[in-house]
């Protein structure tokens, strides 16, 4: 028996161990993790608090997932996170299905591995996020387009293909290129479009659309409020032309892929053989070059829209992410013809298992460890809340407010979760403008109009704006944290001033009202006037 044909064999066990061993793996992590919700968490399991069909900026399955994952083990951290690192197991596993049927068991074991060691799935596996809820249902609209495409899906097999999409866009708008995909494929691939102008094709799309409807006869009752935070998200608004960054851009998937993959990925898509050059290798090439054009269509359109994106205007790292289920199955196929590759892969691999390792030692740790490796502000935002609403708890009980007033969303998600053993006096978010512009904004203000009103100031800019708000204004102190030290060495602290208001009076949001908190300074540029300024650290 020959090396690969050991490896073929063998694949799938390797492949479904990997799956059970990592999963098993994650799901301890996840429980003894000391890493508190970071704000975008608390956000979802506040929504998970009620069933809607749709919230303020996002599709409603997350907050589903976490109202069945609470209501089953309690509001812990690991409660709220206990789908992720199995819903990527199950796409892992959905993947390991398409390649297996696309190329073979080794190409899928190779998929198995770029997915599951995939810095962004190893970093997705232990927070709860839009992306892991809909991972799992991408790959298997993936996995059943391609036996749609092949002619060997039956009619349920067609209705879990229009559900899977549905459910999909129930997840995230992100989904929209996956629609993206079938069009393309559908363009440049025959037996796709064949397979698609069929009933079968008629009925997976109206089944995707009834699925997905709800949630639109939602918005619509909610002035599409869900849809137009997706629009403002985009930040068009700016200079529209910033060829500089795009190179972040680049290097962002490379973080989220993996240095290595991602360079095997562009390559194997700049050079797909021409059919000019598969002339004389026979038919095996030609399915070859057919198939990795056909996970393509699911690739190159995600990349270059996110890249135009970032260059227009910005593009977090994760925007692409969808990119890569398909990529997974790419690289698993291309490693099969181009096997010089897999030394380098392999290389980039042990890279990732390295660097996975050390950022999960570094948060399973002692704040100590992130300190001497000067890495505190990675961890800043799943550090300390706990510790703040506690201290707040006990200021709320010495001075009695009838309401608490915060400045800053993040501020206002982190304490409305760890504050919710404490409170029992509404939490308010500050309106900058004059209606909301997320979800924490659309808490009602009525609360603002009783006469004690304890104002948790972060940001000293907006305070000069906010005592304008009210007829009284006394501070009582301050509540704060500290998370550390950045890597220039300046302190990190997360502080809350206090101050005791009255006479809740708002001034209209006018240009007038934004100028009167400016100040010139000795160049005569226009600057915000504070209120208790913290001191600039001198290195910053």
């Amino acid at each position: 028996m020959t090396q690969s044909t050991w490896l073929k064999d063998r694949a799938p066990i390797l492949a479904f161990a990997l799956i059970a061993g990592l999963l098993a793996l994650r799901m301890g992590l996840l429980i003894a993790s000391p890493l508190e919700l970071y704000a975008d968490e608390a956000q979802y399991w506040r929504w998970g608090q009620s069933i809607e069909w749709g919230y303020y900026s996002k599709p409603p399955m997350i907050a589903w997932v976490i109202y069945l994952s609470t209501a089953l083990f309690g509001d812990s951290e690991w409660a709220i996170r206990f789908f992720a690192p199995i819903f990527h197991s199950i796409a892992a596993a959905i993947l390991f299905l398409l390649a297996r049927r696309m190329f073979n068991p080794v190409a899928a074991l190779f998929t198995v591995i770029t997915y599951l060691l995939m810095p962004g799935i190893i970093l997705s596996s232990g927070v709860i996020s839009t992306d892991g809820v809909l991972f799992p249902f991408w790959c298997l609209a993936l996995y059943l387009f391609w036996r749609l495409r092949e002619q060997d899906l039956g009619w349920l097999g067609t209705c879990a293909l229009g559900a899977a999409i549905g459910v999909g866009f129930l997840s995230k708008y992100a989904m929209l290129y996956f629609a993206i995909g079938i069009v393309l494929t559908c363009l440049v691939d025959k037996p796709t479009r064949a397979a698609v102008l069929t009933p079968k094709g008629a009925a997976f799309i109206a089944i995707a659309a009834a699925v997905f409807a709800p949630h639109m006869i939602w918005n619509a009752a909610n002035e599409f409020k869900t849809v137009s935070h997706t629009v403002d998200n985009a930040n068009l608004g700016g200079e529209l032309f910033n060829l500089d960054h795009l190179p972040k851009f680049l290097g962002d998937q490379m973080g989220v892929f993996g240095p290595v993959a991602f360079v095997a990925l562009i390559a194997g898509l700049l050079f797909l053989r021409p059919k000019s050059e598969l002339a004389d290798l026979g038919d095996a090439a030609h399915g070859q070059r057919a198939k990795e054009t056909w996970l393509a269509g699911f690739i190159i359109p995600v990349l270059i829209i996110i890249a135009v994106q970032a260059v227009l205007s910005r593009a977090h790292a994760n925007w692409a992410a969808t990119a890569y289920p398909a990529a997974s199955v790419f690289i698993g196929g291309f490693l099969l013809r181009a096997k010089g590759w897999r030394p380098a892969f392999w290389a980039g691999i042990g890279l990732q298992l390295v660097v996975g390792t050390l950022a999960i030692t570094l948060a399973m740790a002692p704040p100590s460890w992130s300190a001497a490796l000067g890495r505190d502000n990675d961890l800043k935002r799943v550090r300390g809340w706990e510790d703040l609403s506690e201290q707040l708890a006990r200021e709320v009980e010495r001075l009695q407010p009838s309401a608490i007033l915060v400045d800053e969303r993040e501020i206002w998600h982190g304490l409305d979760y760890y504050l919710k053993e404490h409170r029992d006096v509404p939490l308010i978010l500050w309106r900058y403008n004059s209606g909301p512009k997320n979800y924490a904004e659309g808490v009602d203000l009525a609360d603002l109009d009783d006469s004690r009103v304890l104002v948790a100031s972060y940001r000293s800019h907006l305070r000069p704006r906010i005592q304008a708000d009210f007829a009284s204004w006394q501070p009582e102190g301050f509540v704060g944290v500290d998370l550390g030290h950045r890597s220039n060495g300046c302190p990190l602290r997360r502080e809350l001033r206090l101050y005791l208001t009255s006479d809740y009076q708002p001034l209209d949001r006018t240009s007038d009202w934004v100028r009167q908190f400016k100040i010139e300074d000795e160049d005569g540029n226009l600057q915000n006037t504070h209120i208790d300024r913290p001191e600039r650290c001198p290195k910053s």
